[in-house]
């Protein structure tokens, strides 16, 4: 079973140094790396929200967001290849910490990296999963560790 390190990236947050940090680490350990995206669902209080503001079908901005997001997962993929970094690459669905959960459980996962954000403009569901995972590790819940990298 070859291990692996998962490197999380998503739309609008920067992922060269997470990248980098993963690339690193998987030289260390002889692990593989693995670029991970997720596609987001929005809840069922989001979705009556859109219904009612009549701001878009959910069908269709579902569509979207993993356009997006598979878009963004591509341009990760690239830079690896553009610095001769070998990388496998992933899609989730579903909820931030869920996602991670699910993927912290499988066995030939070792760590698991993702971005710490450092502008308003990045996802605060970053840094509430941070702080989840952060509980959790004290708490002894996850198969692998979880790092933060500053992103900028």
């Amino acid at each position: 079973m070859d291990k692996k390190i998962v490197v999380l990236v998503h739309p609008g947050m920067p992922y060269r140094k997470t990248i980098k940090y993963g690339c690193v680490r998987a030289r260390e350990m002889g692990a593989k790396l693995t670029l991970l995206a997720i596609v987001s669902e929005l809840d069922g209080e989001d979705q009556i929200g859109m219904a009612v503001h009549e701001i878009a079908p959910y069908a269709t901005l579902s569509r979207t967001r993993e356009n997006e997001t598979v878009d963004f997962l591509e341009r990760a993929v690239q830079y690896c290849l553009d610095s001769n970094v070998t990388v496998q690459s992933r899609v989730e669905r579903g909820s931030l910490e869920e996602a991670i959960k699910r993927i912290a459980e499988e066995a030939d996962i070792k760590l698991i990296v993702m971005p710490t954000p450092t502008r308003k403009e990045h996802h605060s569901s970053f840094l509430h999963t941070i702080s989840q995972f952060a509980h959790e590790m004290l708490d002894y819940d996850l198969k692998c560790p979880v790092v933060s990298v500053v992103a900028a």
